[in-house]
């Protein structure tokens, strides 16, 4: 099924076979490129409705809304080897053989999955402020914060239900005061990021698609992200690149390096005085990058 959307804003329903449903949006050039990109946590394929310049570089953007969020169906066992397995169904199903893969925030542990996963079929990989690996993390060191949401909320029965349903209860009832509530830890960058009007509406309509029917997207990504990952990322073999913003608060900033230590030949980037949010108004650079790797070589899979 598919629905119009204009020109570069496409809705297709891949059905997975039994009985579950992803549902994608598509932007950017419908003849370019191919790259699956996935959307932070919560939140829903709208968050790329941002990466206005993907025609420009000539990149055919799939963006799914993950389990559980907007209109794709839950996993009954979601781990983040069965996501790398469901991408695959959705590339098949897309007629797509080789993609890139971009994942920002929550998105970045899929993403790093499907690198390892689905390795012939990835022709680069984009991460930017991601999650990183945090359970039996050696040398992994967490904020207060973090160590609330990652390690102590996960273990408390219907803590972290209770907080992403009242989020969503005042996505509906109060969005400005939601979106302030939200953003109280925000470092100055972020804040500026949220002050642009135009930003402050799609985060608002992102989070309120990702969560129109429930809270399951948000409850299934934080207990993947609390566990160890069930990935080997020293398997990644395509040309890598991670991205975190020295001011971001957001997720875990050891974890995020750690991550980029842990996939061989990944790229470093570090963004003087950034935060979370940076990408809100910098897809561009990111693109280009994903752009540039797609026309080069790709790197041979690794023997088992």
């Amino acid at each position: 099924m598919s629905v119009a959307l204009g020109s570069t804003a496409r809705d297709r329903a891949i059905a997975l076979g039994d009985g579950r449903t992803i549902l994608l949006r598509e932007y950017g050039d419908p003849a370019g490129q191919p790259v699956i990109a996935l959307h932070g946590t919560p939140a829903s394929r709208l968050m790329y409705a941002a990466a206005k310049s993907a025609g420009a570089h000539g990149l055919r953007l799939i963006a799914p809304d993950r389990w559980g969020y907007g209109g794709s169906s839950p996993h009954p066992r979601p781990t983040l080897a069965a996501f790398a397995d469901d991408m695959q169904r959705v590339a098949d199903g897309l007629g797509i053989e080789r993609f890139g893969v971009l994942g920002v925030s929550g998105g970045g542990p899929y993403a790093a999955a499907m690198a390892v996963l689905l390795r012939e079929r990835v022709t680069a990989l984009a991460l930017v402020a991601p999650v990183g690996p945090i359970a039996d993390a050696p040398g992994v060191r967490l904020s207060g914060f973090h160590a609330l949401c990652f390690r102590i909320l996960p273990r408390v029965p219907g803590s972290l239900r209770l907080v992403f349903s009242a989020f969503r209860r005042g996505l509906k009832a109060a969005p400005e005061a939601a979106i302030r509530v939200a953003s109280m830890r925000a470092p100055p960058p972020d804040r500026a990021v949220l002050a642009n009007a135009e930003v402050h509406a799609r985060f608002t309509a992102m989070f309120a698609e990702g969560l129109k029917d429930g809270v399951a997207g948000a409850l299934i990504d934080m207990a993947i992200f609390s566990r160890p990952w069930d990935i080997a990322l020293e398997r990644v073999a395509v040309p890598s690149a991670l991205w975190i913003g020295t001011a971001d608060n957001n997720v875990p900033m050891d974890a995020a390096r750690k991550l980029a230590r842990s996939i061989p030949g990944c790229e470093l980037i570090v963004l003087e005085g950034e935060g979370h949010l940076w990408v809100a108004l910098n897809y561009d650079g990111v693109l280009g990058w994903i752009a540039a790797k797609q026309k080069g070589p790709v790197l041979p899979a690794p023997s088992p």
